[in-house]
Order: structure tokens, then sequence, then C-alpha cells
């Protein structure tokens, strides 16, 4: 043991040199086995159903996680041979940038998965890229505000300064800003996608494309209405996209003439009609003698359609009004139609 003590003393500063190179070696051999080694364990944990996402996640994160290890390799190769402040300082920074930069490597693949979880996919590409750019810009400024710091500059100075433009920009751009909100509302609340039927007080038409600002609307009469986002956040919806089935409510008149008799035999056979048909919901039936209008006994029919498709609902519409016409001609009376008496009175 004297004699190995001995030898390093004489030694110590070639053998530190040989250490530390040694060391570096060690890991510059190694980094891409140890990165795959950690990553494949927390892919694991975080991806254990979902193959391809650990793959992914293990080939964004590799590259950084391979520069830590060549740094921490090189970071203690140096420190045996050489400690100072400065050195460590500088690893620090190395570190804060490692970080930053594997942070910004998992939000640009998986931030489309982590919002389209839960069989909830995102339609709308533009949105979660401008999320994206925004999260990416709000690490990047911490990131630069961390090394700032490490440097030895007052950053509180920076940090108002940020804070005050921030004030002012927001103030100048309250409308802008109100949109961004909206869509952030429209993009996580989802009341409708891109494709979807929409309606509200002001307009309604079909949903071409959802950016962060505004929404484009292409209505009925085939112009497109751009609408800001802050106007339908604020507004009732109406999806007719979401609809599993359609209503049917219509009142027919038939004469005064016919008789409780007829008037019950035209429900009853209505409502047998209605029953035998595949795609009405039989509980929703509904065919009563609703009251007395201007011109004619009013029947109202009510039921549901279990059906969205617009041409199917179309041709139900048209088979139930035809058959409703022939049970009322069957029936010996006829559809009531608006009629006036004058009386003209003789003053002689």
């Amino acid at each position: 043991m004297e004699f190995i003590t001995e030898l390093y003393k004489e030694n110590s500063f070639i053998i530190n040199i040989v250490s530390g190179f040694l060391i570096f070696l060690v890991f510059f051999a190694l980094r891409n086995k140890f990165s795959s080694l950690i990553l494949s364990l927390f892919g694991k944990i975080l991806y254990s159903k979902n193959p391809e996402r650990k793959k992914r996640f293990k080939e964004n994160l590799k590259k950084p996680l391979s520069v830590f290890f060549l740094i921490l390799g090189l970071y203690i190769g140096i420190s045996v041979n050489y400690q100072h402040e400065k050195i460590t300082d500088a690893f620090k920074i190395a570190m804060i940038i490692i970080v930053c930069w594997s942070v910004l490597c998992y939000i640009s693949d998986n931030l489309y998965a982590a919002f389209s979880s839960k069989g909830n996919p995102v339609s709308n590409g533009v949105a979660v890229k401008f999320i994206s750019n925004l999260l990416k810009v709000i690490v990047v400024c911490i990131a630069v505000v961390m090394v700032l710091a490490e440097l030895g500059y007052n950053i509180n100075g920076l940090i108002t300064g940020l804070g005050v433009g921030g004030l002012a920009v927001s103030l100048s751009a309250q409308d802008t800003l109100k949109n961004l909100i909206s869509g952030f509302v429209i993009l996580f609340d989802k009341p409708f996608d891109v494709g979807d039927l929409i309606e509200t007080s002001d307009f309604k038409g079909i949903v071409e494309d959802i950016t962060m600002r505004s929404t484009r609307i292409r209505k009925l009469d085939d112009s497109v209405l751009i609408v800001p986002n802050s106007a339908i956040a604020d507004a009732s919806v109406s999806n007719y996209a979401r609809l599993t089935k359609k209503l049917v409510e219509f009142n027919i008149g038939i004469l005064y003439s016919a008789s409780n008799n007829i008037i019950k035999k035209c429900e009853e056979d209505i409502k047998n009609y209605l029953t035998g048909c595949e795609l009405t919901d039989k509980d929703t039936i509904r065919v009563f003698f609703e009251g007395y209008g201007d011109s004619a006994i009013n029947i109202k029919i009510r039921c549901y359609v279990n059906t969205t498709d617009i041409n199917i609902y179309n041709d139900f519409l048209e088979t139930l009004n035809f058959e409703i016409k022939s049970i009322v001609e069957k029936n010996n009376t006829d559809f009531a139609y608006p009629t006036r008496s004058i009386i003209l009175e003789n003053n002689k």
C-alpha cells in the first residue's frame, strides 16, 4: 500500500490525466447505450400500451441524452484533474441547454398525440402547431433567463421590462388576444369540428376551417363567412353533426265536416304506418287531435327518425306525406284550406 501511495504521489499528475481521459472515453463509447437503457425504462413506464409512441419517444430524446452523457463524462474527466467554479457553471449551463433541447424535441413530436388522447382527436393542425410554437418560445425564454442568471447577470430588470412590454402589447391587442383565448376554448372544449353543420342566431353553415383567430363557415347559400373565435365562443351553437336522430313534426288540417270517427280513423292509420316504418323511433310516435284552427281541424304528427343523413330523411318525409294524403282520401275526407264567407245584405 505504501508503494502504491508513493507511486501515486510521484505520478499523480499523469495518473489523474489518464484517469480523466479514460472516464471520458468510457462515457463517450457508452453514451448511446446509457441513453437507450434509460429511455427504454421510461418508455415502458410512460407508453407501455403504445409501442409506436414508445419508439418515437426513444428516437426523439436519444440524441439529447447522448450529448448529456458525453458532457457528463467530459465534466467528470476534467474535474478529476482540475476543479474550478467556472467549470461547474459551464456544466450547469450545458445542462440547462440540454434540458431545453429535450423539452423542445418532446413537444415537437408528442403534442398532437397528447391532445388526441382518450379518443378525442384534434382535427385542427393549425391550432396544435400554434400551441407547439408558443410552448417552444416559453421554454427557450426560460432557458435564456436561467443561463443569464448562471452567468451572473441581474435578470430582475429584464423580467420587469418583459412584464411591462407584455402588458403594453396585451393592451394594444385586446381583440386579438381575446380571439386567441377563444381559439383555445374551441380547441379544448370542441363544440364542433371541421365539416360539422352548425347554427347560431346569426348564421348557419358548414365549418371549413378553424384557426386560432377565426373560424371559416361555408353558409348554405355557398358564401364564405369569416367569424372571429370570440363571437362563436360567446354564442349559443347548435351542432347538427352531433345529432343521433332527426325530428319529424308538423300539422295537417282536415275538414270541419269530418266526423269524430273519421278523425280517429285518420289518426290511427297514420300512427300504424309510422309504427311499421323501420326508421321511426317507436317510443316517440305521437299522432293526436291538437286543436281547432281557423279553417281546419288540426292533427299533430310528431316522431323521431333514426338517421342523420339528410337524403334519407327527405325521402322518408316524402313517402310519409304521400301516405298521409292517401289515408285522408281513403277515409272520405279532405285537407282543409283557408276559406272566408262573405254575406251580402240587401239594404233597400
